[in-house]
């Protein structure tokens, strides 16, 4: 919804409206934990899809993959950690589709998640919507953190067709996804 969303009756629409959303599956389900989890393995095989229906040289013009997921601690860039997403992350950047990741919500101002703190994504921290614009205090933060987006009390999609105000850098995130794909309509030929 906040990517790419279009206007309700008592909502506005996300960033980009008029573009389209391909959804990537990367998360599982474990009967022995009962939780859900997800691993480096299964987003560079995301990657790797949208990378084959981008097409030769981007025909489809995919403009970003936004990815709200991660976790751990780094304070310097962590391109060994994954050298599978890593490629995959650089494979897409050559043909201009950015990869923006949310930065993690554990209040790091110094470090920031894997994967945000791959040195060739767009990592995303959390601020306030409004002034003075503010950065939330749950937001990462590094010396290598490329943008802020608004990411505190957004009305976003939930459950059931219902909306609900949310905060974290997993609503920041896809402001700058939708954003980019608005600029990627302008300039088609821009580079990340």
């Amino acid at each position: 919804s906040i990517a790419v969303g279009t206007a309700g009756t008592s909502f506005g629409a996300g960033m980009a409206p008029g573009a389209w959303l391909i959804p990537m599956q990367v998360f599982s389900y474990s009967q022995q934990s009962g939780g859900i989890f997800t691993d480096t393995v299964d987003w560079a095989r995301g990657l790797t899809r949208v990378l084959a229906l981008a097409g030769p040289n981007n025909v489809n013009r995919i403009a970003a993959v936004n990815m709200s997921l991660g976790g751990g601690q780094s304070a310097s860039y962590c391109d060994s950690v994954s050298p599978a997403a890593k490629a995959a992350i650089d494979n897409l950047r050559s043909i201009g589709i950015a990869t923006i990741v949310a930065s993690g919500n554990n209040g790091y101002t110094n470090a920031m998640g894997f994967p945000a703190c791959i040195s060739t994504v767009v990592s995303v921290g959390n601020t306030s919507k409004v002034t003075p614009i503010t950065v939330n205090s749950s937001s990462n933060e590094a010396s290598f953190l490329s943008l802020l987006a608004p990411g505190t009390n957004i009305d976003a999609a939930s459950s059931f067709g219902l909306y609900a105000v949310k905060s974290g850098t997993s609503m920041a995130a896809p402001h700058v996804a939708g954003a980019w794909a608005i600029l990627k309509q302008a300039v088609p030929g821009a580079s990340v």
